[in-house]
């Protein structure tokens, strides 16, 4: 089977999205499939084209890669992909519209204010508070104000990824993630941040950010922050894969923060920790996604097909 491995692009998740799709690739060839490698700033439906290729992994993090935008080019094109389609890609990747989906399902979420560039930004909040894009990945903008005097430097930090923001509750306590494969809700995974918040720069430069897979937790609040990640891929319509992170306060709470339907694969990234802490090495990972998303995809096919012919 040709696969081609799709990464890059144009977004503020490149870098983090090439070091993804290139350990996706070595994965891939480890496993015997013949794989490529395409860069979604490039034509790259010319050369998926030209190669003749019916199967893309999806490492396209951010802006056209998790938005539902390069899921419908793929879509008209008759290619099939990993991870998530169109509907749930947007919903998931538009942060007030999920949280509020979220908090229809019972589904507890932090409080959060809707800014949008060129409106007059609210002097009345409290603090501390996170502000982040409302369309962006890879904690690009996003900050954490504890003070009056960095709030609206970190509102235009914000709105350089967005035309919207968000100004959120900040839940102090651990910061915790859920993976999902399929229906099956992977070990929890914990992030303990060396300077308490995990921005951009302990996600990916920090080498003193540290993660326990599985999470110390009691039996409990492993399994609700389990039900909660299953419930919010269930309520966007998601498949193959995702992952869900929370903030666990001091009283026990968890807070859905997000759900992010093409995580990170790189060697600091969550949802290959969570897959470890289960048995399951990184080639047996990329196998499984690319099972369970085509396995899906073909399911969804053939009733469609069955529709239209009646």
């Amino acid at each position: 089977m040709k696969i081609a491995v799709l990464a890059g692009g144009i977004s503020c998740e490149r870098e983090i999205s090439l070091i993804s799709g290139r350990a996706v690739l070595e994965a891939l060839r480890g496993l015997g499939h013949e794989a490529c490698f395409i860069d979604a700033a490039d034509d790259f439906i010319k050369a998926l084209r030209e190669k003749g290729i019916q199967h893309v992994f999806l490492a396209l993090h951010g802006t056209f890669g998790e938005d539902g935008t390069v899921q419908r080019v793929l879509d008209r094109e008759g290619i099939r992909y990993t991870g998530s389609g169109p509907e749930a890609s947007e919903k998931a990747f538009d942060k007030p519209r999920a949280q509020a989906l979220f908090k229809q399902t019972g589904i507890p979420v932090p409080d959060h204010r809707v800014c949008r560039k060129g409106e007059r930004v609210p002097e009345a909040v409290r603090f501390p508070l996170v502000i982040k894009p409302a369309r962006s990945g890879s904690s690009c903008g996003v900050s954490l104000v504890r003070e009056r005097g960095d709030f609206r430097r970190a509102c235009e930090l914000a709105f350089r990824y967005s035309d919207e923001i968000l100004l959120e509750q900040y839940i102090p306590g651990r910061e915790l993630t859920v993976g999902i494969l399929g229906e099956e809700a992977l070990p929890v995974v914990e992030i303990i941040a060396a300077n308490a918040f995990y921005d951009y720069q302990a996600k990916y430069s920090d080498d003193r950010t540290r993660y326990e897979a599985p999470a110390r937790l009691k039996a409990p609040e492993a399994a609700a922050l389990q039900r909660h990640a299953l419930a919010a891929f269930r309520a966007l319509g998601c498949r193959g894969m995702a992952r869900a992170d929370f903030m666990l306060d001091a009283a026990g709470r968890p807070y859905l923060l997000e759900v992010n339907t093409i995580p990170g694969l790189t060697g600091k990234s969550l949802l290959p920790k969570a897959a470890a802490a289960a048995g399951t090495d990184f080639g047996a990972l990329c196998a499984r996604i690319m099972e369970l998303s085509w396995s899906n995809r073909q399911d969804t096919d053939e009733k469609t097909a069955a529709r239209s012919s009646r």
